[in-house]
């Protein structure tokens, strides 16, 4: 998935984004989130608790709610890209990647497969191979940039990188939740972490002049659907801008390989094909 370029072109410091995130924040009530975008319709105005009253130019209600419009359709186009364990499992089955498993302290939980690690990770080594170029696919520290004097170093280890962790061109972040449960927190904190990476990423980008393309993938049909609102996040962070591609499901499939590919060629990395 990619962001329409309306909304990327209004920047990841547009105002627009923080009543996006505010109107998130109201995801527990429903007659809440429609007060608020109602208030902002006829009024252009808002406010927090007792505070004052405030403000909000036409043009950032206008761009507010047709966002919201984009943002469903685009919502429901991920929704149904999504796929199960075992739809995952068959795709590293088919082309013989290997797959592990990720094991809790406690076997009454669900033990998931790691399917989407291995398929992104199976498809970035035969596109890097092509053209001679190394991949890190299984970090254990953080990436490092140190480039025109200028030091940034990621808040997390991440899931890949291309060439490798000091001055990678290409990163990663994988989010896939198996399993039949309601999913839970860790959603929540799956769309912080890429958040708090992407906006990092875009400050040392703005320090540096240099260009990271940061890709985030996700899957697991039943957990998402079940947290409908923090993948809504998600195509948030996409259109804002604090990260460059969202693959969700099947697009590992049908999309990764040629987008990493396009990248890569642009980046000059290699030159075999």
């Amino acid at each position: 998935m990619r962001a329409e370029e309306r909304w990327r072109a209004l920047g990841w410091r547009h105002a627009v984004w923080d009543l996006v995130r505010y109107f998130c924040a109201l995801a527990r009530s429903r007659a809440q989130q429609s007060k608020f975008v109602e208030d902002l319709r006829q009024q252009a105005s808002m406010t927090v608790g007792r505070e004052p009253t405030v403000a909000i130019p036409r043009e950032d209600v206008t761009l507010f709610i047709s966002y919201l419009e984009a943002r469903e359709a685009q919502l429901t186009a991920a929704l149904g890209h999504l796929r199960d364990e075992k739809e995952a499992l068959e795709l590293c089955k088919r082309n013989r990647w290997k797959v592990e498993t990720t094991t809790t302290q406690s076997h009454d939980h669900y033990q998931s497969s790691k399917a989407l690690i291995a398929a992104v990770s199976n498809i970035a080594s035969r596109v890097v191979s092509r053209r001679g170029v190394t991949v890190e696919a299984n970090p254990q520290r953080r990436c490092v940039w140190l480039e025109r004097s200028q030091l940034h170093v990621t808040a997390r280890n991440l899931d890949g990188a291309i060439p490798g962790l000091t001055n990678p061109r290409v990163i990663w972040e994988i989010k896939e939740y198996w399993g039949k449960t309601s999913g839970g927190s860790k959603m929540s904190d799956a769309v912080y972490e890429c958040n708090l990476v992407g906006r990092e990423l875009r400050e040392y980008e703005e320090r540096s002049g240099v260009q990271v393309e940061h890709v985030v993938f996700v899957d697991g049909r039943e957990q998402w659907h079940a947290r409908k609102s923090d993948l809504s996040r998600f195509v948030d962070l996409l259109n804002q801008g604090l990260i460059d591609a969202l693959f969700v499901g099947k697009e590992v499939e049908t999309d990764w390989e040629k987008y990493l590919g396009d990248i890569l060629d642009r980046a000059e990395l290699g030159g075999n094909r």
